[in-house]
Parts: structure tokens; sequence; C-alpha cells
């Protein structure tokens, strides 16, 4: 299947997939997600396929969510994701698929990897970062959380404390402190990055590939058995902060790259 926002290339047992939209850091909107869910699809019946490598073309893997004025009216153009509650409910879904790709997935991390770039890297069952990449959430910022089931998902990686200290402050942290407190697997040079990914591939590949899809799935149920709850309840929180005026301030000014102004 052809796509306008993907480079995907298959080798042998693995598939690299790359965001392609380097002019804006690859950054995501409908289209591109709309896509991945198409590929998701793809590697569902995919037999041949065990290994998935999600990189970013350019510099970057994904600065997150796209929130130009364009891009947001292209998405509410679209039925089925018409607002807030819908893309919410749109964005549980994408995560819940890809996190249950029976596909081992490895995030190969260069440049910025921050919101929802940060939450498609930490569904990988394996994170492996340049040192010239830098991870963040700096959705509180703008007047909203980081969703789409992202703030369990970084607190089962990282604990509480550190899961609100990056929620919280916004701080972008490097690689090496992303290594040091468990969010990310390995730090390489940037020009041993794919490399790297590779020989992961390569020694995981000679384990018995029943046994690998088990484990996953086993962990995966493991570490997320408590997270059943908050799906439900996410994107009402969502659509009630979306009427709020804190997400209109920050909003605004990340598009006027000034501080927000925000009021109780």
């Amino acid at each position: 299947m052809p796509y306008k926002t993907l480079l995907v290339e298959k080798s042998g047992n693995m598939a690299t997939v790359t965001l392609n939209r380097p002019e804006i850091l690859n950054a995501l909107n409908a289209q591109i997600m709309l896509e991945l869910k198409d590929l998701f699809a793809e590697l569902r019946g995919d037999q041949k396929t065990r290994f998935v490598i999600f990189t970013g073309a350019g510099r970057a893997f994904s600065v997150g969510a796209e929130f130009t004025k364009k891009s947001m009216a292209e998405r509410y153009a679209r039925p089925e994701l018409a607002n807030e509650r819908l893309w919410q409910l749109f964005g549980h879904d994408f995560m819940q698929t890809m996190e249950s790709l029976e596909q081992v997935t490895i995030a190969a991390i260069n440049g910025a990897c921050v919101g929802a770039g940060l939450c498609l890297a930490m569904n990988c069952d394996f994170r492996i970062a340049s040192e010239n990449a830098v991870l963040g959430v700096p959705e509180t910022n703008l007047g909203i959380f980081f969703t789409w089931g992202a703030t369990p998902r970084l607190t089962a990686l990282v604990g509480p404390a550190r899961a609100k200290e990056m929620i919280m402050t916004c701080d972008n942290i490097d690689t090496h402190e992303a290594l040091r407190i468990g969010l990310v697997n390995k730090v390489v040079p940037p020009e041993q990055l794919m490399s790297s990914c590779k020989e992961l591939v390569q020694k995981i590949a000679t384990k018995g590939p029943l046994a690998t899809r088990i484990t996953k799935k086993i962990v995966n149920a493991a570490s997320l058995a408590r997270m059943a709850d908050l799906y439900p309840c996410e994107p009402e929180l969502v659509e009630r902060l979306m009427l709020s005026d804190e997400v209109n301030e920050g909003i605004q000014a990340f598009l006027e790259k000034r501080p927000p102004r925000f009021t109780k």
C-alpha cells in the first residue's frame, strides 16, 4: 500500500517504518495517524515480518501533535474525528492497536521525541536512542495533559515521581538521563543508531518465535493491568478540558511563540 507520510521498507523478517514529514520535524496530524493505523492492520496479517523498527526522517523522531490551524481544520473535517472526544477515542484505539502488534517493535529515536512522538516511542517494546536525542512532555505548557493513555504508560516505565516531574515541568531530558530512569533501553552514537537496532533484531531472531510472542503479551498484560479503568474516563476528561480557556490560551501562545498566560 502506498503511503504519503510514511516510508515502509521490508527486508526478510524486518520492516523499517520512517515517519516522513521532515519539513515539520515529523509532527503528527490526522493523515499520518490514519496511515499508521492502516499500516498496523497490514502488519496484523503479515506472518513474515517479525520485527518493526520505527524512526523519523531528518532531524527528529517526532515533535508530537501538529497544532496548526490547517491541521486542526483538516482533522475536524473528518466525521470520525470531528470533535475532541472522538479524537481521544481514536487515540486510545490507535495506541492499543500499536501496543498489541505481534511483531517485536523498536523505536530508533533520532533527535526530538516529545509529546505524542514520545507516546509512539513508549508503545514500542524497545527504545534505542541517539546521543543527540531529547525526550519530553510539553502538553501542560499548552494547557492539556498527556493523553491517549500516555500518562499511565510513562508512569509504568519511570515511576510516579519522575512521570509527574516530566509532565508538570515540561522539562526535556537528554538520552543519558532517559537511560538512567528507564525510559530508553540503550544510548548510542548517531551513526550507530540503526545498526544497533538491527543488532537487537538479530539477537532476538535467534530465540523461539512463539516464546517471544507470548512473552510480549504477558509482559504487556502485567504492566498495563491497572490502566483498564482509565480508558473509559480519559476521553471525557479531555473533552471537559478542551472546553476550558486554558487550552485556547496554551495553543494560541504556542502558535504565537510566546509564554502562555494562564489564569485560575
